[in-house]
């Protein structure tokens, strides 16, 4: 497996979801999965009351 490049989102960054528009960055969290490190967006969607 190759390591990819560091994005720079930070919270309160707006992005684009196809399936649910534009949300906003909540934070920005690690977590070790099947012993992969994994950095995980918490992204609100408004106009959906939804947070991914």
């Amino acid at each position: 497996m190759t390591k990819t490049k560091k994005t720079d989102f930070r919270p309160d960054d707006f992005v684009v979801y196809p399936a649910h528009g534009v949300g906003k960055i909540i934070s920005i969290e690690e977590q070790e999965i099947a012993g992969l490190k994994l950095e995980l967006f918490v992204i609100s969607f408004e106009k959906d009351k939804m947070t991914l």
